[in-house]
């Protein structure tokens, strides 16, 4: 796919669509226990997948990748079927009524060019983890130390890890905006813990407590 990815958030899953409108259907088939093979192959589905040709103009396209509404992708950030947003809505009602509903009104946001808070988010993050490189460099200049490459991974890796339990990176343009958002509070939080010489092994135990508050809240607004 050579649109930029977009993830929204689905009750506390990504959801992956791109710039254009189409939905990832492998990925949200799988959150159902379905797969989008089984849909593309019910007779209605292929009624629908015509007439829908036939009304874009797409009669001439291969029919192997259904009148040229559906894309396949192997490999990349971004494998899977994808579906044309003209099917992304009635694929959805197969899998969930409510996930359906959900989906129309991401799809119109994205048309309409409608999709700042994930980029919103997308930025804020980047700007979060500038502050805490910055604090990084300053934590080492007073202490006499060059800093290095590997001082900004491991705090990266830190942020991550108390948010998922793993030391490892992570591809923000992969992350809803929700997790962005959980990233650049924890990123904030620790460039002040940085900034106050609190050491590395605190300073994880007060960002642990941090993200588990922050989560918690979270879980109680998707309950209430």
């Amino acid at each position: 796919m050579s649109a930029r990815i977009i993830p929204f958030d689905y009750q506390g899953q990504a959801v992956a669509f791109n710039a254009e409108g189409w939905i990832n259907a492998t990925e949200a088939a799988a959150r159902f226990g379905k797969r989008p093979v089984d849909w593309l192959r019910l007779s209605e589905t292929r009624d629908y997948l015509e007439a829908m040709a036939s009304a874009l103009g797409l009669e001439g396209k291969v029919s192997q990748n259904h009148f040229g509404l559906t894309r396949t992708s192997r490999g990349g950030k971004a494998p899977g079927t994808w579906l044309h947003p003209k099917l992304a809505v009635r694929f959805a009602q197969w899998l969930d009524t409510r996930f359906a509903i959900w989906c129309d009104l991401q799809i119109d946001s994205l048309l309409r060019g409608e999709s700042k808070p994930w980029a919103s988010a997308r930025r804020e993050a980047a700007i979060g983890y500038r502050a805490v490189c910055d604090a990084v460099a300053l934590n080492c200049e007073a202490q006499g130390k060059t800093p290095q490459r590997h001082h900004f991974i491991n705090e990266a890796r830190l942020i991550n890890e108390v948010i998922t339990g793993t030391f490892a990176g992570r591809n923000r343009d992969q992350l809803s905006a929700h997790e962005l958002e959980v990233i650049t509070l924890a990123e904030l939080r620790d460039t002040v813990l940085i900034g106050q010489g609190m050491p590395y092994a605190e300073r994880k135990g007060n960002l642990l407590g941090y993200v588990r508050g922050l989560l918690g809240k979270q879980i109680g607004r998707d309950a209430a």
